[in-house]
């Protein structure tokens, strides 16, 4: 019995001495924590008020006094960023690369990686930097860690890594997440240092696995400069004026052609340009455009703009036998100075030709009267249209000629009426009065050539006389209250202008395909409608480019020149007649309140 109860004392001591040994165990635990949390604490401040030194100290004691603590990983880490920041990068790399080992799966691999890039950077070790940094990029679990990885690849691959580095490095990262901006620098830096056959097979790769990368449009453009680089050069010169009156459309022109040249694949031969700033000084245009012709060598000439710097540039190319292209002059007998001469944009005498062609051959017209400016006026484009309707087999029934500073218009619609009706001075008083006013007059065409701001008043007329008739006219200006007024009147109109109408409807299939490219191409680049010189630029390179894969030398160019018909540019056809001047002139139309193209 007393055995027993000595037994029982025994076991009350032994879970007693237990109990409190467990007691004592948490209360250590709880202090150490508390210590733990204490000092680390205390180490964060240090690193955050930059005292490297201090913090490090304190992570190194936590660091043996706690090797089993969750936090043991970070202790390790901050140790490595403290030797990085203390400028011991030597250590800090060693530091850096033990944590990768012994903590793979740890949630800061990707930021020691990006840790170790700037470490292995600051070492000189250039292309396991690269490494580093493609490795935090694909580890990282934050787009801010990604982004700041891309940034920091972004310099070694574009300057730092050679040649070897960027190929080793796109064939260990070739279906990874990197892998494209990889294979542009790759291709571009081969490009820079004319290994074209190791850029195509890099650009290549980067176009058909990643065809909507953010670089593609550049990459592209590599690839056909790598692709040309072997073919025979030809060049063209351009003569326009970059400075002072006429910049805007210079620039705006130069533009122009090279954007065109810009979405060209060379086959056979690889074009270069040779940009001449003329000023606008006739002079230094002429000693320009023999600079091209004798040292640069050029086989065609594109511009000037100016009337006067053609004459002066024509002498010069004619001379020579190089054919010139000029594209936005409308001055009449400038191809009459040589036969390498050719004027995109139709003169004067060319305009009412082409639009008397087209009223009677297209819209079967056949009688016409005229409301013009008195002789001493610039009448070149009626009485072309008046002598090539009248060549033609129309009818001009009246003419009517009005002095400078006419308001009034009323007495010339009235007498063009007349002459519709028949009457004369001789007609019976009855023909003049009630009959006159109520009889409508109609005629095919009535060729108006009149200031813009003098159209209301005569289409006003035209309605109060009762003339049906269609306007044909050569003067159109973009004026949304004539436009409002000549709808009102339901008016019908048609037109050629040098800019198209706001709400033309295209009605040319394969016009409007090109031109939808081009506004693609274009808007993509400049991200702004573009003017009228620099339509123009680009059909003329374009009509080049489409020439200088059969034909390369001045005179194979000038042949292919004057037999151009019916090319298709943004701005319109160009087809050059016998006397190398284009023919074509768009022509719009307004009837019931729409603007429709004809041509």
């Amino acid at each position: 019995m007393i055995w027993q109860k000595k037994k029982s004392l025994f076991l009350m001591g032994a879970v007693l001495a237990v109990l409190l040994c467990s007691i004592k165990t948490v209360r250590s635990e709880k202090n150490s924590l508390s210590q733990l949390n204490k000092e680390l604490k205390e180490a964060e401040g240090s690193y955050s008020s930059k005292d490297y030194a201090k913090a490090e100290d304190i992570l190194v004691q936590l660091s043996h006094s706690f090797p089993k603590a969750p936090q043991y990983t970070y202790f390790q880490l901050m140790i490595a960023k403290c030797e990085y920041h203390l400028k011991n990068y030597d250590s800090a790399q060693e530091k850096f690369k033990d944590f990768i080992h012994q903590f793979p799966q740890s949630r800061y691999i990707a930021s020691s990686y990006y840790l170790l890039g700037n470490t292995t950077y600051l070492l000189g070790k250039i292309f396991e930097s690269a490494q580093n940094f493609v490795l935090a990029y694909q580890l990282a679990e934050t787009s801010q860690l990604k982004d700041l990885s891309q940034t920091s690849l972004e310099p070694l691959l574009e300057k730092w890594l050679s040649e070897k580095e960027l190929e080793k490095l796109s064939q260990t990262e070739k279906d990874k997440k990197l892998a494209h901006l990889i294979f542009f620098h790759l291709g571009k830096r081969n490009v820079e240092n004319k290994n074209y056959a190791k850029a195509l097979e890099a650009l290549n790769y980067y176009r058909d696995n990643f065809p909507k990368g953010k670089d593609i449009q550049e990459v592209n453009l590599l690839i056909k400069e790598a692709s040309s680089s072997s073919l025979p050069v030809i060049k063209v010169g351009v003569l326009a004026s970059l400075g002072r009156d006429f910049s805007n459309y210079g620039t705006s022109f130069v533009n122009g052609i090279q954007l065109a040249l810009s979405s060209y694949t060379p086959e056979q031969k690889r074009v270069e340009l040779v940009v001449k700033d003329t000023e606008g000084d006739l002079m230094k245009t002429g000693s320009l455009c023999r600079d091209l012709i004798e040292e640069d060598r050029v086989v065609c000439i594109l511009g000037p703009l100016e009337s006067e710097s053609v004459v002066k540039a024509a002498d010069v190319a004619e001379n020579a036998r190089i054919p010139l292209v000029t594209p936005a002059s409308n001055k009449e007998g400038l191809t009459s100075l040589g036969n390498c001469i050719f004027e995109l944009f139709p003169s004067e005498a060319r305009m009412g030709k082409s639009m008397a062609e087209f009223v009677v051959r297209s819209q079967v017209f056949s009688d016409f009267v005229m409301l013009i400016p008195e002789p001493g006026g610039d009448n070149t484009k009626a009485l072309n249209f008046k002598n090539t309707v009248e060549a033609l087999g129309g009818k001009i029934l009246a003419v009517e000629y009005y002095p400078p500073g006419t308001v009034d218009f009323s007495p010339y619609i009235e007498r063009i009426k007349k002459a519709l009706l028949g009457i004369t001075s001789s007609s019976p008083p009855e023909e003049s009065g009630s009959f006159f006013d109520q009889m409508p007059a109609r005629v095919d065409g009535f060729f108006l050539s009149a200031d813009q701001k003098d159209w209301p008043s005569v289409f006003s007329n035209l309605v109060d006389f009762k003339v049906y008739t269609t306007v044909i006219s050569m003067e159109w200006r973009q004026d949304p209250q004539f436009l409002d007024l000549a709808k009102s009147l339901n008016q019908k109109l048609i037109f050629t202008t040098d800019k198209s109408p706001s709400n033309e409807e295209e009605e040319l299939s394969s016009t409007g395909s090109e031109r939808e490219n081009f506004l693609k191409l274009y808007q993509g680049k400049y991200k702004k409608e573009p003017g009228q010189f620099l339509l123009e630029g680009y059909d003329c390179m374009k009509l080049l480019l489409s020439i200088f894969e059969e034909a390369a030398t001045p005179e194979k160019i000038a042949a292919a020149l004057s037999s151009t018909a019916d090319f298709k540019g943004v701005a319109g056809e160009i087809s050059f007649d016998s006397e190398r001047e284009n023919i074509y002139i768009p022509i719009y139309k307004l009837e019931s309140g729409e603007i429709k193209r004809l041509r």
